[in-house]
């Protein structure tokens, strides 16, 4: 996220009703001690319309920043920043986490930490999972770890597979997701600082600054897809995407493979980019460019702004001058099934004023652009709140309330 701002996450999900912030009137108590008031996925018969709550289904974590779950699993497991992964399972909260790195992550800086966490597609079968995290020192880390089926605590063993220097403890990025194609995908910022000050946005051979790509099946301690537009040279193999400032969070359409970005900006603009499924390589020009701006303060010079022809433009730039958002956050492409009339529509919001957007790509371009704030949100729980959105293992979505330490589930009312 952004230098300035504090790091927060929103989860959202399905169900009924408007917002339950103390989940005292339907609640049971977890495990220790803390209440909660939703019951696990699958819960729900789909409903009809599009008018939104937020159900509470996890509360008293600390700084939650993200949530996964390995497909048809109904527990959820919620990323807490300082470096605990966190498990509700049957509607309780367990007192022992599923992970604890807590001793391995740097969580100095708002925006560092435990920050990103994908299953294994074939979880169920080879119990592997994947997280990223800031470590001790300056470096950013994927690694893999381990669990046994249906286990609620994993093997503590860690086998790292990146750990690539970062200079500050901003623009760390942190998302990691597994395609269709069967391939992890991690986003890493462009160093940290402002004003592009390491270099990285147009740099070829810098991890930093990208989407990457890699085959954890394969090589050691991993392969490259051979259709990664740098695999044969020309950059880093493991780029498919880059000219990103800090892509916080992004989503994979399970459906589909589009790849939807959210890029927070420094000047003006916000961006959410979208990768098409099968064109990899876009360039989407930081810091040449910040949305539809030249960015002037690019230490580069901007000579490159009088030639956009290899910048990708976003899918859609959002002006802060207009609404006062300032940090976008990309959730998902809704595939569950407890919201039909949502079915192929991308969530996003932003944490700065904690909205709750939705949009759906109609011949490449965003159309149906609607604010959902006021609907799904009444109480403004989310604001200055939202950090991130999850999906759990039946597709439906949730949003991470970091400071309040809570998680609620997007439902139809």
């Amino acid at each position: 996220m952004r230098a300035t701002s504090t790091l927060l996450i929103l989860l959202c999900a399905c169900g009924g009703g408007k917002s339950n912030p103390d989940g005292a009137s339907d609640g049971t108590p977890g495990t220790d001690g803390t209440v909660v008031d939703a019951p696990p996925a699958p819960f729900c018969q789909p409903r009809t319309g599009t008018a939104l709550r937020l159900q509470q289904v996890a509360t008293a974590l600390r700084q939650p920043v993200g949530l996964a779950a390995p497909t048809g699993d109904s527990r959820l497991f919620i990323l807490e920043q300082p470096g605990r992964i966190r498990v509700v399972k049957d509607g309780n909260l367990l007192a022992t986490p599923f992970l604890d790195v807590s001793n391995q992550v740097n969580a100095t800086d708002e925006e560092q930490g435990l920050l990103g966490l994908a299953f294994h597609p074939r979880f169920a079968d080879n119990g592997k999972f994947y997280i990223y995290y800031t470590a001790n020192g300056s470096n950013v880390v994927v690694a893999e770890y381990t669990a046994s089926a249906g286990a609620d605590t994993a093997n503590p063993t860690e086998r790292r597979l990146i750990s690539e220097p970062h200079p500050y403890g901003n623009h760390n990025g942190g998302t990691l997701a597994f395609g269709p194609d069967g391939f992890l995908y991690i986003s890493i910022g462009d160093g940290g600082g402002s004003d592009n000050f390491l270099r990285n946005g147009q740099n070829p051979n810098s991890k930093l600054s990208k989407i990457l790509r890699i085959d954890v099946d394969q090589g050691s301690p991993y392969a490259i897809p051979p259709t990664n537009p740098w695999a044969g040279g020309g950059g880093v193999p493991e780029m498919y995407a880059w000219g990103l400032r800090n892509p916080w969070r992004f989503a994979i359409d399970g459906a589909s493979g589009d790849l939807y970005i959210g890029d927070v900006g420094q000047g003006w603009f916000e961006e959410v980019d979208l990768v098409p499924a099968g064109q990899a390589g876009k360039n989407f020009g930081w810091a040449v460019f910040e949305g539809p701006d030249c960015f002037t303060a690019d230490p580069d010079g901007n000579a490159g702004c009088n030639n956009p022809s290899p910048y990708a433009t976003p899918l859609l730039a959002i002006d802060r001058r207009n609404n006062g958002e300032n940090s976008v956050i990309a959730g998902a492409v809704y595939r569950g099934n407890c919201m039909p009339a949502y079915a192929g529509t991308f969530f996003f919001g932003d944490y700065g004023s904690g909205r709750v957007k939705t949009l759906k790509v109609v011949g490449g371009a965003a159309t149906e652009v609607t604010d959902r704030t006021s609907d799904a949100d009444p109480d403004g729980l989310l604001y200055q709140q939202l950090a991130s959105f999850g999906v759990d293992g039946f597709g439906e979505l949730y949003v991470m309330a970091r400071t309040a330490g809570r998680v609620y589930r997007l439902e139809i009312e």
